[in-house]
């Protein structure tokens, strides 16, 4: 196919919407809409390639799946190693599984399938994980390898009106399973709902091998609106938008429009020198733009760059990408095939084993797990198993701790009052949402569905355990969103045999950043300062509940004061993440609240 200017002009404002979107989200919503102008450009130019070498009788899939992969690995290959590297460094021990399965899987080129998945309940966010990016070329290469037995296998005379049918059906498809499922995360990651893309591009490959030409009036318009329709896109379009689907069309037929006009203003504009130098950088620009980005987030605990910061990144942005477009990419594009291949053995070879060592690089700066992490109660946490803590011997075992991640982190606080005052106490804990029973799940945030399933997936034993229990102590971080926990929470009470007791715990502050990423020791050396955020909304509706039934008795643990200095207690981290209290911070805790606690827990048992 020959060369054309103007398309790697249309890859420069491809990358330009992605980058400004990725640097900020609310400076311009849908400028993840370039991802979906690449896909609509490598479907163009891959099928006219392929149609024509098998017009000409020289189409190979040996000599297509290694062009692609001449063109797409080196650089690639580069970049996960490079900042696998850093990330070692970068990112905290407790999140180097985080690194390691992304980079993997990065390498694999299944990352999507990862990232379909959501975040992590403990782990680094997905706006903070350098490999995020990794997910379009994932899916760019998944639909490279199916295009060849489509367009070389099914019959030419039928071939545009399926690659029709399967556009319908799929847009159709996928709007309707993002409508009914509200799961927008697993859609927008998935190949199957970004093929429509792709064979947009393939469409217009096939219906248009001569360029559209009017006269040059109506090729401007054509192509101006496209464009202005495009820039709109990026403005109107956002996260809560059904997107993919029938709003995907949009941009991605605006796209394709650009592609096949002939003369007019914009494709001028495209063809300027700026324009194609950015376009022949976009895919090194793309690779390295997001880690930095990324890095940068971790290190700082913060989306919000500043101006430094963005300067930074778009400087070492541009640095690397020009050195990795000049001699990596153009390198291999100018050697042989058996160079290319040994490099592609050598470098995949030493970047496994990189992400193999990674946990032990990362050691070298290592936190102590129980100031990191949670470690206390886990066997019993997200798995249908109960544990005891406490005074075993105690005669005082009918005592019973439920709830989501905040339960987990008030394992220690028990434990330590219960080897002291003589009780133990059973538990059975989960991540985002108490086990009860009657939590809707149509409430429930799509992006928090996968702790919404693992949580009911415990209800049954649950109930079992406070059915044998004589007292339930619920800890949670919010029962009142969503609406029905709250719901759940009144109906747990109700249900209450005579002699059956519940204790609601209005759980500890959460903080505005991490300071484990922030201190990174677990002995104070940051002066930054933290704000605590207290849960009021959650503390009325507890008090409201206690207040309504006899047997419900309130308990706040925010009153404590070692959160005077949080997130620290004696110059040592009591915090192992914004949101929750460590084993040292639990403990710690319990001390100061002992004599508090058991004045209004001894009554009670």
């Amino acid at each position: 196919m020959q060369y054309r200017e103007d398309i790697q002009g249309i890859r420069a404002l491809a990358f330009l919407l992605v980058f400004i979107f990725h640097l900020n989200s609310s400076w311009l919503p849908g400028g993840f809409i370039g991802v979906d102008m690449f896909f609509v450009i490598s479907g163009f130019l891959m099928t006219s390639i392929i149609v024509d070498q098998k017009n000409n009788n020289s189409f190979s899939f040996y000599s297509f799946y290694l062009k692609r992969l001449k063109r797409i690995l080196p650089a690639y290959v580069f970049f996960i190693f490079l900042t696998l590297l850093f990330g070692a460094f970068i990112y905290l021990n407790r999140d180097i599984w985080t690194l390691q399965k992304s980079g993997g899987s990065a390498l694999l080129f299944v990352s999507n399938l990862l990232f379909a998945r959501g975040d992590s309940y403990f782990g680094a966010q997905l706006s903070e994980n350098p490999f995020l990016h990794t997910w379009s070329l994932a899916v760019e290469m998944q639909f490279y390898f199916i295009l060849p037995f489509i367009l070389i296998f099914l019959p030419r005379k039928y071939l545009l009106k399926i690659i029709s049918l399967f556009i319908v059906i799929l847009t159709i498809y996928g709007s309707i399973i993002i409508f009914r499922d509200q799961n927008k995360s697993s859609a927008y990651f998935s190949l199957l709902f970004r093929v429509p893309e792709f064979f947009i591009g393939v469409f217009y490959s096939l219906a248009f091998k001569q360029k559209l030409n009017f006269n040059r009036i109506f090729n401007n318009i054509f192509a101006i609106s496209s464009f202005v329709i495009l820039i709109l896109s990026a403005v109107f379009i956002n996260q809560n938008s059904f997107f993919p689907g029938v709003f995907a069309l949009i941009s991605t037929i605006a796209t394709a429009n650009l592609l096949i006009v002939d003369g007019n203003f914009i494709s001028n504009l495209f063809s300027k020198k700026l324009s194609v130098f950015l376009g022949e950088l976009s895919y090194s620009l793309y690779l390295w733009h997001w880690p930095i980005i990324a890095f940068i987030r971790y290190f700082k605990d913060d989306y919000a760059l500043n101006v430094y910061e963005i300067v930074s990144i778009c400087i070492l942005a541009s640095t690397l990408s020009w050195m990795s477009y000049h001699f990596i990419e153009n390198y291999f594009r100018k050697r042989s095939d058996l160079i290319f291949k040994k490099f592609l053995i050598i470098s995949v070879v030493v970047t496994g084993f990189l992400i193999l060592l990674l946990p032990k690089i990362s050691n070298v700066k290592k936190i102590p797990d129980v100031y990191s992490s949670p470690t206390f109660g886990l066997r019993s946490h997200n798995q249908k198993n109960i544990e005891i803590f406490g005074d075993r011997n105690s005669k005082n075992r009918q005592i019973l701790l439920i709830g989501d991640s905040h339960a987990l982190t008030i394992k220690p606080f028990l434990d330590y009052l219960g080897k002291r005052n003589d009780f133990s106490f059973s538990t059975i804990t989960s991540d985002g949402l108490p086990a009860l029973e009657g939590i809707k799940k149509e409430e429930i945030n799509p992006n928090h569905l996968n702790f919404y399933n693992d949580s009911q997936n415990l209800v049954n034993i649950t109930k079992q355990q406070i059915f044998r229990n004589k007292i339930i102590v619920i800890n949670g971080v919010t029962f009142v969103q969503p609406k029905s926990t709250y719901e759940a929470l009144e109906k747990l009470a109700q249900s209450l045999k005579s002699d059956q007791k519940l204790v609601v715990i209005n759980t500890f502050p959460s903080l505005d950043h991490d300071p484990v990423k922030i201190n990174r020791d677990f002995v104070k050396k940051t002066t930054r300062k933290f704000n605590l955020i207290s849960h009021q909304n959650n503390r009325i509706a507890l008090k409201k509940l206690s207040a309504k039934y006899p047997n419900v008795y309130y308990y706040d643990l925010s009153k404590s004061e070692v959160f005077q200095t949080a997130p620290f207690h004696k110059d040592t981290l009591m915090y192992y993440n914004a949101s929750h209290l460590n084993t040292y911070g639990a403990v710690s805790l319990a001390k100061d609240l002992e004599a508090d606690f058991m004045k209004f827990f001894k009554p009670i048992e």
